[in-house]
């Protein structure tokens, strides 16, 4: 039971930081957009929002979300 929680806590960690940094990258398009600042052509006005605010929090709820799902996994399979 306890490793259930504890998935289940990683997942939604998971989902909030990468709600988190979809929504600040999405802001900040906008700035790219009408700001003197520019964006990169090969990654588009998104891509390059996605690259300046951080892919760093994106590899962190991406492995928080397999650890959850790890973790719910196996205390699904001891019971």
């Amino acid at each position: 039971m306890k490793k259930t929680n504890i998935g289940l806590i990683l997942l939604l960690s998971s989902a909030i930081i990468y709600g988190s940094t979809l929504i600040s990258a999405s802001v900040y398009s906008k700035v790219l957009l009408n700001g003197s600042v520019g964006w990169d052509s090969r990654y588009g006005i998104f891509g390059t929002a996605i690259r300046e605010v951080g892919s760093l929090s994106l590899i962190i709820s991406v492995l928080l979300g397999i650890a959850g799902i790890v973790l719910i996994v196996m205390s699904l399979r001891n019971k």
